[in-house]
C-alpha cells in the first residue's frame, strides 16, 4: 500500500523535476542566479513587483499595515499590494525563509518554483482528465505547457504565474461540476483565485463561461438547466467568499485613473506578439491540428474544441476585440490571456492522443534512421543560426515589442522546428520517436526561452536601489525624493522610507494631476520626484533629496555619497502644514504661475514666489538672465520634446523631458541659449525662486506621536501635505471632523479657534462590507447541499446564461469592431 502511495506521489513529482532541472540549465547557460550574481527583474519586475515583493517582506518580518503607505504622500496599497505583489499567494509565504537583500535574487528561485507548480498542476489535471493517455505524454504536455509563449514572454509577471498554476486545477473541478458532481472543489480554487487577483481572474471567467456553454449545449446534457444554476450558484458563492479582496479592489480600480483611460487601439495592432504566444508551442499545435483531421470521426467532440479555438484566435488578428477580452486599453503584454488559448490547442492535442492515437510500434527501419539524422542535423543547424541571432534577437526588448524583421527571422527558426516537429511523425518505432520528439522538445525550450529569460542591463532600478540601501545612511525620520529619472517609483519600499514618488496603476487621477501641474515628471500611470522646485518640495515637507549633481549651497547638507549618487539633507524648515484664510480656486496651464498662485494663498503674499518670465526661441535663443540676489533657476517649456539643448553659461545640458528642469544655484547674472531640433520656434519660461524667500517658509504645526499641533486665535484652514483619498478620517481633538481637498486632493481642513490636536487615520473603502460578505459565502459552501432550486428557478438560471453569453459574444465580437469603425 505503501509502495503503490510512494510510486503515484513520484509519477506527480517527475514533471516538475524535469522542469527544474530544464529551468536550472537555462540558469546556467544565461548566466543567471543561483549559478552567477544576476537577476531576472525583467519590466515591471524592476519597478513594481519585486519594489512590491519588498513592502510585503517587511509585513511578513515586522508587521505593519496592509491598507496604506505614506508612499506618495499617502495612499491607500491594499488593492496594489493585491493586484502588483499577489498578496494573499500562499507562496508569499516563501518570502520570509530568505532575506531582505536577497530579494533580487530570490526572485530567480520564486519563478522557478512557480513554474515547477504548473507543471504539477497540468499533470495533476491531465491525469485525472484523461485516462487512454501513456505516461509519456502526459509528462510531456506537462512540460510544454509549462514552457508555453505565455510563460516565455510573461514569466517575470509573478503574479499572473500564481493564476496559471490555479487554472487546471480550477477547470478539473468545473469538469465535475458540469457532469453534475460536487462543486466544493471549483467554488474553493475560483475563490482562492479570485483572492489572489481579481483582475486576471476576469479571464478564467470568462473562459469558464464560454467552456461552460459549449460543453452543456452541445453534449445537449439532460439535467443541463440544473448545472448551469449549480455553476452559476458556485460562481457567485466564490465570489462572496473572496469579496474581502476583490470588493475595495474593485472600487479603487473603478475610481482610478487607469480604468477612466479611453480604450485605443488599431484594428491590427500587435499580431506579431500575439502570434508567437502561440507559435512556441510546436507540438501542442500539431497534435491539435491531427484532432481537427479528425472532425468527422467525432463531430460533437471536435467541434467543441474549434469553436473555443476559433473564439481565442479571433482577437489575435482583431485588436478591438482582444482590448475588450482584456478589460480596457493596454500599453503593453498584448495577449494577457494566452495561456487559455494554449490551453484549449494542449486540450485539443490530448483529446486526439486520448481517442485517435494508433499505438503501432514497427522496428526502427533505414527510413527512421535518415530521419533521425536529418533531424540531428537540422538540430544543429539550429543551435548555430540561434547562437549567431540571439543578440540581435533580444536587443531594444523583445518581451514588449517586436519589429517586422526579428519576427520574420524568429519565424524562420520556428518553421524548421516545426519543421523537425513534421518529422517525427514518420517514425514508427515508438521508442525512437518518444527521444526525438524529447530532443526537438528540449531544443524549442533552450532557444525560445533563450530570447526571453536572460539577465538584461536595461533594468536596473531595483539592484541600484538596494545598492543604495546597503551603501548609504539612510534615515526613516523625513520624505525623500529622486531627482534624477531612472529609479523606480517605488525605490521608497526597499529603502523603507517615505517618497514622493508613486506608481499611480489604480490611484484616482486628482493624485496625478497635482503633481504634474506642479512640474513633476509623470509618465503614463506613474509619477516621478524628479522636477519641480525648492519651493513645491517644500509644500509637500520633502527633507531628503538623490541626486547626480552637486549642491553648491548651504540650502542642502551632504549627508552620503556613493558611485555618483548622492543624499542630500533640506536645511529649511519643516513643513508639516500651514495654516491659511481661504481655500481659493487655483488653476493655472503655467506651471510657475500654478505654483505662485499656490504661494499668494497659502501665504497670503501679493507677491510671487518665483520669478519667470516667457521668451520665443527664434527671437531669444541667447538670453542673459538678471539675477540681483542668490537663488535657484528654472526652466520648462510646453514643447520640450522640440529642444535639442541647453547651454548655461557655457554648459551644455542635453534636453530633458515633461517637467520642471533644474538649472541650479546662481547668486549673478546667467547666460541661456536653448537650441530647437531644426530650429523650430517654440516658447519655454525660465523661472527664479530667491534663496532668501525660502528660508524665510515658516509652519505653525508641529508633529508628535504622530498627531499635528496648531494653535489659532480665530478660524483658519490647514493644509496637511497628505492626499486626500477615499477612506481618509481626521479627528480635531478627538471628535471627527468634515475634510475637504486642497488642489483637489490634499488634506484642508478647518481650524477652531483656540488649540487643536489633529490625527489622521485612514480605512480601506468597502473592506468591512467585503468581509461580511466573504462571511455570507463561507457560510453558503458550508450550507451548499442544502441550496437546491426547482425546476422554475433551473429555467430561469439557464435562459438567464443563455442571454448572458448572447450579450457577452456579441458586445466582445460584434460591439467591439462596429465601435472601431464608427
Amino acid at each position: 500500500m505503501f509502495g503503490e502511495k510512494m510510486k503515484k506521489y513520484i509519477k506527480y513529482c517527475v514533471p516538475s523535476l524535469i522542469i527544474l532541472l530544464i529551468i536550472m540549465f537555462i540558469y546556467y547557460y544565461n548566466g543567471l542566479y543561483p549559478f552567477y550574481n544576476n537577476g531576472i527583474t525583467q519590466v515591471d519586475t524592476d519597478t513594481i513587483y519585486l519594489p512590491t515583493l519588498y513592502k510585503i517582506w517587511d509585513i511578513l518580518h515586522h508587521g505593519g499595515n496592509i491598507f496604506y503607505s505614506d508612499i506618495g504622500l499617502g495612499n491607500s496599497i491594499y488593492a496594489s499590494l493585491i493586484n502588483q505583489g499577489s498578496l494573499f499567494s500562499p507562496l508569499n509565504l516563501l518570502l520570509y525563509f530568505t532575506g531582505r537583500d536577497n530579494l533580487i535574487y530570490f526572485f530567480n528561485i520564486f519563478i522557478m518554483i512557480k513554474i515547477c507548480l504548473i507543471g504539477l498542476t497540468c499533470y495533476i489535471y491531465i491525469d485525472n482528465r484523461y485516462n487512454n493517455i501513456n505516461y509519456y505524454y502526459k509528462v510531456l504536455f506537462s512540460v510544454l505547457y509549462s514552457f508555453n509563449g505565455f510563460i516565455l514572454f510573461n514569466y517575470f509577471n509573478h503574479i499572473w504565474l500564481d493564476l496559471v498554476i490555479l487554472f487546471p486545477i480550477i477547470i478539473l473541478y468545473l469538469d465535475k461540476l458540469l457532469d453534475d458532481k460536487s462543486q466544493v472543489g471549483y467554488i474553493i480554487t475560483l475563490s482562492l483565485s479570485l483572492i489572489i487577483s481579481c483582475y486576471f481572474s476576469f479571464f478564467i471567467i470568462v473562459f469558464i463561461f464560454l467552456y461552460s456553454f459549449v460543453n452543456v449545449i452541445i453534449d445537449n446534457k439532460d439535467n443541463k438547466k440544473k448545472i448551469i444554476f449549480k455553476l452559476g450558484l458556485s460562481t457567485i458563492m466564490a465570489f462572496l467568499i473572496s469579496s474581502f479582496s476583490t470588493i475595495p479592489f474593485l472600487y479603487q480600480m473603478f475610481h482610478s485613473s487607469r480604468f477612466l483611460t479611453e480604450f485605443n487601439t488599431s484594428l491590427f495592432s500587435n499580431i506579431e506578439m500575439k502570434s508567437l504566444y502561440i507559435l512556441l508551442s510546436p507540438f501542442l499545435i500539431i497534435f491539435m491540428i491531427k484532432l481537427i483531421f479528425k472532425y468527422k470521426n467525432d463531430k460533437k467532440e471536435v467541434l467543441k474544441y474549434i469553436i473555443l479555438l476559433i473564439l481565442y484566435l479571433i482577437p489575435v488578428i482583431f485588436d478591438p476585440i482582444n482590448a475588450v477580452l482584456h478589460g480596457g486599453s493596454y500599453w503593453s503584454f498584448p495577449y494577457r490571456y494566452g495561456f487559455v488559448t494554449i490551453f484549449i490547442i494542449m486540450n485539443g492535442g490530448l483529446k486526439y492522443l486520448n481517442s485517435f492515437n494508433k499505438v503501432k510500434n514497427d522496428k526502427i527501419s533505414v527510413k527512421d534512421i535518415v530521419i533521425f539524422v536529418t533531424i540531428c542535423v537540422l538540430i544543429f543547424f539550429c543551435i548555430k543560426v540561434n547562437l549567431l541571432y540571439r543578440d540581435y534577437i533580444i536587443n531594444d526588448d523583445i518581451l514588449l515589442k517586436i519589429n517586422y524583421d526579428k519576427y520574420i527571422l524568429m519565424v524562420k527558426i520556428l518553421l524548421i522546428i516545426y519543421m523537425m516537429s513534421l518529422l517525427v511523425f514518420l517514425i514508427k518505432n515508438y521508442l525512437f520517436k518518444y527521444i526525438i520528439i524529447c530532443l526537438i522538445s528540449l531544443l524549442s525550450i533552450f532557444i525560445f526561452s533563450s530570447w526571453t529569460i536572460y539577465f538584461n542591463k536595461v533594468y536596473v532600478a531595483c539592484i541600484n536601489a538596494e545598492k543604495v540601501h546597503k551603501s548609504m545612511n539612510i534615515k526613516n525620520d523625513g520624505r525623500y525624493r529622486v531627482g534624477y529619472t531612472g529609479a523606480s517609483t517605488y525605490y521608497g519600499y526597499i529603502l523603507d522610507v517615505s517618497t514622493l514618488d508613486n506608481w499611480l496603476h489604480i490611484i484616482p487621477d486628482s493624485v496625478v494631476n497635482v503633481y504634474k501641474n506642479m512640474g513633476y515628471y509623470v509618465n503614463g500611470y506613474e509619477v516621478y520626484s524628479v522636477g519641480g522646485t525648492i519651493f513645491s518640495d517644500y509644500l509637500f515637507n520633502i527633507k531628503y533629496i538623490f541626486s547626480h549633481n552637486n549642491y553648491n549651497d548651504d540650502m542642502y547638507e551632504l549627508v552620503d555619497n556613493d558611485n555618483n549618487k548622492k543624499l542630500y539633507k533640506y536645511n529649511y524648515n519643516d513643513n508639516y502644514g500651514i495654516v491659511f484664510d481661504n481655500v481659493k480656486n487655483i488653476n493655472s496651464s503655467n506651471k510657475f504661475d500654478y505654483q505662485n498662485m499656490i504661494y499668494r494663498n497659502l501665504f497670503n503674499k501679493n507677491e510671487d514666489i518665483i520669478n519667470y518670465k516667457t521668451f520665443l526661441s527664434y527671437d531669444d535663443y541667447k538670453i542673459d538672465f538678471k539675477i540681483n540676489e542668490p537663488g535657484y533657476l528654472y526652466f520648462y517649456s510646453n514643447y520640450y520634446y522640440l529642444i535639442d539643448y541647453l547651454i548655461i553659461d557655457g554648459v551644455k545640458i542635453p534636453a530633458l523631458d515633461n517637467y520642471i528642469w533644474n538649472l541650479g544655484y546662481h547668486d549673478k547674472n546667467v547666460k541661456i541659449e536653448v537650441y530647437t531640433k531644426d530650429g523650430t520656434n517654440i516658447n519655454y519660461d525660465v523661472g527664479f525662486i530667491k534663496k532668501s524667500d525660502i528660508i524665510n517658509l515658516s509652519s505653525p504645526v508641529t508633529f508628535k506621536n504622530n498627531r499635528y499641533y496648531i494653535d489659532v486665535d480665530d478660524d483658519k484652514y490647514l493644509y496637511l501635505p497628505i492626499n486626500n483619498i477615499d477612506g481618509i478620517h481626521v479627528y480635531n481633538n478627538g471628535e471627527e471632523i468634515k475634510t475637504e481637498k486642497y488642489l483637489d486632493n490634499f488634506i484642508c481642513i478647518k481650524l477652531n479657534s483656540g488649540s487643536n490636536v489633529i490625527n489622521v487615520r485612514y480605512s480601506q473603502p468597502l473592506f468591512k462590507l467585503g468581509v461580511l460578505l466573504s462571511l455570507l459565502g463561507i457560510f453558503m459552501l458550508i450550507c451548499n447541499k442544502k441550496i437546491k432550486g426547482n425546476y422554475f428557478v433551473y429555467r430561469i438560471s439557464y435562459y438567464l446564461f443563455i442571454a448572458v453569453f448572447i450579450g457577452i459574444v456579441s458586445y466582445v465580437y460584434i460591439y467591439s469592431l462596429i465601435k472601431y469603425f464608427s
